[in-house]
């Protein structure tokens, strides 16, 4: 079994990512660990390069490509395992993950596997970090996506962190460098395409640390929007039409208003636009509401961070469409 982790200035998580690996019930610990870092500026290295001096099983390979996708076909190349599994660098996996992973490719027959993506905030980054967290974890914020809240194992279009068999890699190649962003999720459409479908498996859970303000969630989902363009672009499809409510919510918000003044007699439109904008904002309140065991500086938070991963998203999908840099 092993695990590829992409880094680029990991230095608060890695070692803890790194420890979560070696540590599995698996097979008297037969991990291969290789940590592919992006030309980090902290501490990173040296963190892994310590790593690797202490546990044979830990190897550092750097990726002048500096994005994921060449980091993680950076990875695979570097490792001789038959399954590969892919994590966060600012993530963390469960002591059974390797055991558990192992024991859904058996059963299930499938050439990629993936699990719960579970998005935890540290508390020493404020109620807006564990905010966004609670946003990305609900179906309010993510629509439906079950990597991040499903509990029912079965068939899906994409989960991260993707696992795979290396056949599979042979035969559909790995993940496409000219994607900067859902570089998994289309060698997922690619894979299902040849026949090869993704099995969602709950019981995989690997903890992921999300961003702790509101200016990098709108980064990160941005440049998620813009490249969901691109993958449209190369195959005609999306993997899921979840994929395309974000951009239809910022089309009716940002094109509702003009079309009402360029219609006549346009009450009907404008009265259509103020529902559908009023309904979006009842249920960014109804999402607060449903954190609110999480506390009211939590609770108050969560309507904006939904709010901006929502906008991020549609507006970065149509910047794309545009032809305007990400």
């Amino acid at each position: 079994m092993a695990f590829v982790v992409a880094t680029l200035n990991e230095e608060r998580s890695v070692e803890h990512c790194v420890r979560s690996l070696l540590t599995q019930d698996y097979r008297d610990g037969a991990i291969e660990v290789v940590v592919v870092d992006g030309g980090s500026t902290d501490r990173t290295r040296s963190i892994v390069s310590s790593l690797t001096a202490e546990d044979p099983r830990v190897r550092l390979v750097s990726n002048p490509g500096r994005i994921a996708a060449s980091a993680f076909n950076l990875g695979i190349e570097h490792t001789t395992a038959e399954l590969i599994s892919l994590v966060s660098g600012h993530g963390s996996a469960d002591p059974d993950y390797a055991r558990t992973l192992v024991e859904t490719f058996t059963s299930t027959g499938a050439a990629l596997v993936g699990g719960r993506m579970v998005a935890e905030a540290d508390p020493a980054d404020g109620p807006m970090a564990q905010a966004i967290a609670r946003a990305m974890g609900s179906p309010l914020g993510q629509g439906p996506s079950y990597q991040h809240y499903g509990e029912r194992a079965g068939w899906v279009d994409t989960a991260f962190p993707g696992a795979y068999r290396r056949d599979l890699i042979d035969e559909i190649g790995g993940f496409d460098e000219a994607l900067v962003r859902n570089q998994d999720d289309e060698l997922h459409l690619r894979a299902r395409l040849a026949g090869y479908p993704m099995w969602f498996e709950p019981r995989l859970r690997s903890r992921y640390r999300p961003r702790a303000d509101l200016r990098s969630l709108w980064s990160q989902y941005h440049q998620y929007g813009w490249w969901r363009w691109a993958t449209l672009r190369k195959h005609g499809r999306v993997a899921s039409f979840r994929h395309l409510i974000p951009a239809a919510l910022v089309a009716g918000l940002a094109g509702g208003p003009a079309l009402a003044v360029a219609v006549p007699r346009s009450r009907l439109v404008a009265g259509a636009w103020a529902g559908g904008a009023l309904s979006w904002l009842a249920l960014l309140v109804v999402a607060g509401w449903a954190e609110r065991d999480h506390g009211t500086h939590v609770a108050a938070r969560v309507p904006v961070a939904m709010g901006c991963l929502h906008l991020a998203y549609g507006a970065g999908f149509w910047r794309a469409v545009a032809g305007r840099g990400c």
